[in-house]
């Protein structure tokens, strides 16, 4: 199985923007080149597997998330 790991600034719906994450552990870092969006993804055969809040705010403009994708 593929895992590619995502972040976005504020994950409201399946067209909100993502950016693949580059690298592991503190040298990992958001590939601002990657743009793309869940739905896109959805298309070329990945599913979300599991969405992470980053933020501790309730506010929208505050929804970081971390998507974690999985493809067969």
């Amino acid at each position: 199985m593929k895992v590619e790991i995502y972040f976005s600034h504020s994950f409201v719906n399946i067209d909100s923007p993502i950016f693949k994450i580059k690298g592991e552990g503190s040298s990992a870092d958001v590939n601002a080149s990657s743009k793309t969006t869940a739905k896109k993804m959805y298309e070329k055969g990945w599913r979300l597997a599991h969405a992470v809040k980053t933020a501790q705010s309730a506010q929208l403009e505050s929804f970081n998330f971390l998507l974690i994708f999985e493809k067969k």
